[in-house]
């Protein structure tokens, strides 16, 4: 299997090499890329105490977001093939995750009997993408933009996917490349943006700009990371996203969303080519890295050594399909997944049945699930950076204060764990052998192992420090007993009181009552005091030391 994967890469090494020209000579036949945008959500606490995180974005999302009515578990609406083809492919406890397990139309459950929520706005139809200064601006059709929630988990997934046919392959990788940027890493010195795209334009149904992206807008992004230590988005990202504010804009809200990973957003690409023998090895790795349309391969090529047994999954790619065949290839690295089709259109193409609805479904729920765990554990290996970095040793409510978070974070974690933590998701070879290259790309199984070291660790130090506390209480009781157990026995020794006062007047006893309170409660406290040399003076007595 090395070998053959050796002598590919070696016939595509000649054609690289062979090769001149750019990629226009090459035509995707129908391009689909999804973009998703993991981001970690913070309530305002006195706005919405009480209230779930989904019944706060509902209550200030209006007319623009819409809960998306599943079609699974409603019996109200007629499940379509494609859904019911989705539902199968995965195991049982992962259709609990996905579709929940109680009947009924999703509206009508209450929160966590179905964990997964997707919301989605319509009134987003197309993008225009202008990808540099320039080039001509592409228009492509906005089929989903959907926001993911998560039932007691403070993390939301926004995905947005686009469609184009007939489009140049180059347009395409650039587009792959530069579309899901949340900001700019930085400037030319014409003020251009880098790797970004020179504009980017919601559109509605009737061809209106929704909003427009702000990259070139240097002074914002540096004027608001200077300001508030927080980055700055992309002024239609920021639209797309509303009623959910970006934490540090000054905007005020109940949701804040916060980044938890790097600005180059995670995405997913479909590409169906009528030759995918024309591709040369360049085309392949920058496909499978989303690194453009430049001939060169874009790393060195040491680090690509091993770059098809480590990225490709080659299990129906053939370089010389059958007439009438099919034959796909895909390409992981982590932040891309990318797959490349050639074949009969009504076989590839099809929503319904063919390979673009496994993609569409199947592969993007993989592609989310394996995100959403990383997203997840960044998120809550954050919040534990935060409550350590709040406490105060010294003060006694940030003590406190700390101690209740981490055992917050203990819960919640528990919480993720046992509703989402899932180490295989199909009982089918190609999902299965895709979703473990995904979560090692990603790294997420170490990952998980670190954060519940590092929380489980906190916990226990907590948990010590209790019994160190306790430990020294019992010893101040036990010196209190024992001084008290004297006085007990030397005075009730001969049977009787010391002082007869039984006669005499209220005022007389009420002074004598105090007197003896506050000898007794001085007694008590001087005992307090000198407690730990009295628990190590009884240790010494009994032989302990």
């Amino acid at each position: 299997m090395l070998d053959d994967a050796r002598s590919a890469a070696g016939a595509l090494r000649h054609r690289d090499h062979a090769a001149t020209g750019g990629r226009r000579d090459i035509t995707v036949r129908h391009f689909r890329q999804i973009v998703i945008w993991p981001l970690e959500i913070d309530r305002d606490e006195r706005a919405g105490r009480g209230r779930t995180t989904e019944a706060l974005f509902e209550a200030g999302s209006g007319s623009e977001w819409k809960l998306v009515e599943d079609e699974i578990g409603n019996p109200d609406r007629p499940l379509d093939e494609r859904h019911y083809r989705e539902f199968v492919g995965f195991l049982p406890h992962v259709q609990r995750f996905l579709y929940g397990d109680t009947e009924g139309a999703l509206s009508q459950l209450r929160p966590g009997e179905v964990p997964l929520r997707v919301y989605r706005r319509t009134d987003v139809t197309a993008v225009r993408i202008r990808l540099t200064p320039r080039a001509e601006a592409v228009t492509a059709r906005l089929t989903h933009v959907d926001l993911h929630f998560f039932h007691d988990c403070d993390v939301v997934v926004l995905a947005c996917e686009l469609a184009l046919d007939d489009v140049p392959l180059d347009v395409a990788q650039e587009i792959m490349y530069r579309f899901g940027r949340a900001y700019p890493p930085g400037w030319t010195e014409s003020g251009e943006p880098l790797h970004c795209p020179d504009s980017v334009e919601w559109l509605d149904a009737d061809g209106h700009v929704l909003a427009r992206s702000d990259f070139e807008n240097r002074d914002r992004y540096l004027g608001t990371v200077g300001r508030t230590r927080a980055p700055c988005f992309g002024a239609h990202w920021e639209h797309l996203l509303e009623p959910i504010v970006a934490f540090g804009s000054g905007r005020k809200g109940p949701l804040r969303f916060r980044q938890i990973e790097y600005y180059r957003l995670p995405q997913m690409a479909f590409l169906t080519l009528s030759d995918m023998s024309k591709l040369t090895r360049s085309d392949f790795i920058r496909l499978t890295f989303a690194s453009g349309a430049e001939r060169a391969l874009p790393y060195s090529e040491a680090f690509l050594a091993d770059f098809e047994a480590k990225h490709c999954y080659d299990r129906f790619f053939y370089e010389a399909p059958k007439a009438g065949g099919v034959s796909t290839r895909f390409l992981l690295c982590g932040h891309a997944f990318t797959v490349l089709a050639e074949g009969d259109p009504a076989v590839v193409e099809d929503n319904e049945r063919g390979l673009l609805g496994q993609f569409r479904h199947q592969y993007y729920l993989l592609f989310l699930i394996a995100h959403f765990h990383k997203a997840a554990l960044l998120m809550l290996s954050d919040r534990l950076v935060a409550a350590i970095k709040r406490l105060e040793l010294r003060n006694q409510s940030s003590a406190s204060r700390f101690r209740t978070e981490v055992y917050g974070l203990q819960e919640a974690f528990m919480s993720f764990t046992q509703r989402y933590w899932i180490a295989d998701v199909s009982h089918q070879d190609q999902a299965r052998d895709l979703f473990r290259m995904l979560r090692r790309q990603l790294d997420t199984e170490p990952a998980y192992r670190d954060l519940r070291s590092e929380i489980f660790d906190s916990v226990q130090y907590l948990d010590s420090d209790i019994l160190r506390r306790q430990t020294g209480s019992m010893h101040r009781l036990t010196a209190v007993t024992i001084l008290g157990l004297i006085g007990t026995v030397a005075t009730g020794f001969l049977g009787m009181n010391l002082i007869s006062a039984a006669e005499l007047p209220l005022g007389e006893k009420l002074g004598v009552f105090g007197g003896v309170l506050s000898a007794t409660a001085a007694i008590i406290l001087l005992v307090v005091v000198l407690s730990r040399p009295l628990t190590s003076l009884f240790d010494r007595i009994s032989g302990e030391k």
